[in-house]
């Protein structure tokens, strides 16, 4: 890998699907204005070879600049460094200093599967590099010498600051230092079927892809669900609303059952492993990937869950990592370790693999007085949607449905609204500390160093300032954005008492006083 290597030759065929793809908007532009004479029949063969011409040209144009791209990429490491370089006229190149490198990761998209290829992103702290489509035998050549480049630069620094008194310290040391092994990765976990199908069957973004499932439907064959499917179903029930209820429920079944397939095709296989410092995830039946992290480079841990899976015993575990690359797809740095695990397998590996953090369950901090204000302003708006839908059709007799369901929801809301009340907190346990959201039957309980902190922010309104409370947001980096976990609707002796914390870590900060607070009008009432 200290030559220079090249692209995967699926590139270029990869090079051709783009360029189809480009010509898209092309062919909508030129079909717009020929429809006229498409539509009655008159165009002209010269019409056709004109439009066809110009599709030709865009596509030819494209996809024979971006193939001379692919053919003048190289990338190899050299003195420390992982370098890339693209570019036809101006040549871009991009250096990577190894010894900062956090995270290497895989992905296979079924194509790129059948040709042994991957798509590879390179993260540090404030950079990256995506390369497309190289064949996985050279992904798994690069990971392996970056790791072996960081134990050796790690050997290094070990050596030379042993205090040799040898007036060439950094040779004798080299010379006399062992050689790191070959890097071996254990597994930590594997997910197992039953796993697998409970956490695809308790996923909450099952109830979004239902949702959008049946909206596709409407929009792509609206007419044929109304006058055929919700026609056939209100015969059967000889009411046209309930018939619409009954095949709409129908859609939403199939949604939920292909949303649990899609889940479970996405992480199959899903596997945590563990060498040294570094931690890799893989998973995915058709399109496989792999993630890597390094374990000095977490900003916090974050253990997540929902009502449902909460009854069964199951939880999530993230990290968020710091990389402010554009290559990079986790905008707050959010990287998921195990998506689906017992609290006591959980709590074992977070006691192996991050034994410096302390997960300690926040007690609820959240007044009496302050729980209606988790739900009063939804509350509020979605009642006065019902009321002017009542005002506008009432006496209709759909419009019992319609109340029916509205009861409904105004229960799940101040359910939701209470259940978030109840387990927002916080916990301090030296220089960690927790914190506890809630929203909609889902918690996230994030552990934070107070070293990692990077902004704090106080806020308060006047309805907030009247009853003495306040909200206080806790931001770390992660990726492009922030990553940051906040907690509403508590005491202000609570507020001071974590800003108290955070303040010990910083010598130069003011003291957190009414008068230089700062103040944001963002807050709810």
């Amino acid at each position: 890998m200290y030559s220079p290597q090249k692209l995967h030759k699926i590139a270029y065929a990869g090079s051709v699907v783009k360029g189809i793809k480009t010509m898209f908007f092309p062919a909508i532009l030129i079909f717009f204005n020929m429809r006229e004479e498409l539509f009655s029949g008159s165009i002209s063969p010269w019409m056709l070879f004109s439009g066809a011409g110009i599709l030709a040209l865009v596509f030819i144009l494209f996809t024979g600049t971006d193939m001379i791209n692919i053919y003048r990429t190289r990338f190899w490491i050299e003195n420390n460094k992982f370098i890339y370089k693209k570019g036809i006229l101006t040549r871009n190149e991009k250096e990577l200093d190894i010894k900062r490198i956090q995270s290497i990761d895989f992905n296979q998209p079924f194509f790129h599967r059948l040709f042994g290829a991957v798509q590879l992103d390179i993260l540090t702290p404030g950079d990256g590099i995506k390369i497309d489509t190289i064949k996985k035998s050279q992904a798994e050549e690069i990971q392996k010498m970056i790791y072996e480049e960081q134990q050796d630069i790690e050997s290094e620094d070990i050596s030379v600051n042993t205090g040799d008194s040898s007036p060439w310290p950094r040779e004798s040391a080299l010379e006399t230092a062992p050689k790191p092994a070959v890097r071996e990765f254990t597994t930590l976990k594997k997910m197992n079927t039953k796993e697998l199908v409970l956490m695809a069957m308790t996923s909450g973004g099952l109830g979004v892809f239902a949702a959008i499932f049946f909206g596709i439907l409407n929009i792509v064959g609206g007419e044929i669900l109304i006058e055929n499917y919700f026609e056939y179903f209100s015969s059967l029930v000889r009411s046209i609303v309930l018939g619409i209820v009954l095949s709409s429920l129908l859609f939403v079944v199939i949604g939920y059952i292909i949303g649990t397939i899609i889940i479970m095709v996405r992480n199959y296989d899903y596997t945590l492993k563990q060498s040294g410092d570094d931690l890799t995830v893989d998973y995915g039946l058709f399109s496989k990937k792999n993630k890597s992290v390094n374990i000095n480079r977490v900003q916090n841990v974050i253990i997540s869950d929902s009502l449902l899976r909460r009854l069964i015993g199951y939880y999530a575990l993230s990290v968020s990592i710091t990389s402010d690359s554009l290559e990079s797809d986790q905008i707050d740095g959010k990287i998921q370790l195990l998506p689906f695990i017992k609290k006591k397998e959980l709590y074992s590996i977070i006691g192996d693999v991050f034994p410096n953090y302390h997960m300690e369950v926040p007690k609820q901090v959240v007044p009496f007085r302050a729980i209606r204000r988790y739900f009063q302003i939804t509350l509020l708006i979605f009642v006065t949607a019902v009321g002017t839908a009542a005002y506008f059709f009432h006496g209709e007799k759909f419009m019992l449905y319609i109340y029916i369901a509205a009861a409904i929801i105004i229960i799940l809301l101040i359910a939701s609204g209470i259940y978030s009340a109840k387990n927002v907190g916080y916990a301090i346990y030296k220089d960690e500390i927790n914190l506890m959201t809630a929203s909609f039957f889902t918690r996230r309980h994030f552990a934070i160093k107070r070293d990692k902190i990077i902004d704090t922010t106080y806020r308060r309104n006047p309805f907030l300032h009247r009853a003495d409370l306040g909200h206080i947001e806790i931001s770390t980096p992660g990726g492009i954005a922030s990553s940051s976990a906040e907690i509403k609707f508590i005491e202000k002796h609570d507020i001071d008492t974590i800003w108290t914390f955070i303040e010990r870590g910083h010598d130069d900060e003011a003291d957190f006083t009414e008068s230089d607070q700062t103040v944001e009008n963002q807050g709810m009432y």
